[in-house]
């Protein structure tokens, strides 16, 4: 009986692509995280965008980290922050989704240094072998 083959390294396609996913990804937490900002169970705020910033920047890091290295996992802090920063600036219509509020500011610190964390961290773990 033969023994079962070694699954195969992934290519540059499926490296690409799912590098691609993390992006996207790290633009959709975002999105969904700068509209949760105001969430409130009566008067006390809800912390859920903080929540989402955290744990998803670190997993989007460690994943991007995972493909690409450095510059892996700077990508996906770096569109979560325009996303996030985008979604912060009122615009001349009025319309602001993430507010100035305590809450706001949290969500937009935790994503920023959540990102800074994870790009440190595969910095300064060594790569695999190939």
């Amino acid at each position: 009986m033969s023994e079962p083959s070694p699954p195969a390294e992934p290519g540059r396609a499926e490296t690409a692509a799912s590098y691609v996913l993390v992006l996207v990804l790290a633009l959709l937490l975002a999105l969904w995280g700068a509209f949760v900002v105001p969430l409130k169970v009566g008067t006390v705020p809800v912390p859920l965008s903080v929540l989402v910033a955290l744990v998803g920047n670190a997993a989007l890091g460690w994943w991007g980290g995972r493909l690409y290295g450095r510059v892996g996992a700077a990508g996906p802090g770096l569109v979560w922050l325009g996303v996030a920063l985008a979604r912060g600036t009122q615009r001349r219509e009025g319309d602001l989704v993430v507010p100035g509020s305590v809450m706001g500011l949290l969500f937009l610190l935790v994503g920023a240094v959540t990102s800074a964390v994870a790009f440190g961290v595969v910095g300064r773990r060594p790569r695999p072998a190939a």
